[in-house]
């Protein structure tokens, strides 16, 4: 019985959002709201451009964004089981994807990922790949996706503002 239960096809099932095509919808809120992931049982992800941090060996998650009208996304993780992730941003469709950043240990949050993208058109959707560095600490971990607001100008002037005062009257 205890071998049945060991080798069971759920205690060894791939997480929902194992490929991109799948993935798990993340809510862009003005604050970094996390989701509760793991990523144990995942496989490699293959056809995707493979990133270029974190050691990737497969064992990935997906995630998917809609691009807030600001333009930019601030993608942000913290440790739970997991202590070591990476995470990669693509564009494109899930079948056909484009690498656009790849992040190892920015995060504030131990030796997980950040990365802030910007410039990217309000409304199109963004994938999120995610694992951990060398394939080597597969777990739980959290994500989050912020709106990354723009700060207002330092300068309150119109760049091309025609100058009302003068030292000499005319």
């Amino acid at each position: 019985l205890l071998f049945a239960l060991l080798h069971s096809s759920s205690a060894f099932a791939q997480p929902a959002n194992d490929d991109p095509c799948n993935a798990t919808p993340l809510t862009v809120g003005a604050n970094c709201n996390y989701t509760n992931s793991t990523n144990s049982n995942a496989t490699n992800t293959s056809g995707v451009p493979t990133p270029g941090c974190a050691s990737y060996n497969g064992g990935d998650v997906w995630f998917s964004v809609t691009v807030p009208a600001t333009g930019s996304i601030i993608f942000d993780s913290d440790s739970q089981g997991m202590t070591d992730g990476g995470m990669a941003v693509y564009s494109g469709t899930c079948s056909a994807l484009t690498l656009l950043a790849c992040d190892d240990d920015a995060s504030t949050n131990g030796l997980m990922p950040s990365l802030t993208i910007s410039g990217r058109t309000p409304g199109t959707t963004l994938w999120v790949r995610f694992w951990s560095y060398g394939n080597a600490d597969n777990g739980t971990f959290r994500i989050c996706a912020q709106s990354n607001t723009p700060l207002p100008p330092t300068n309150q002037d119109c760049p091309n503002a025609i100058p009302i005062c003068q030292n000499v009257y005319p």
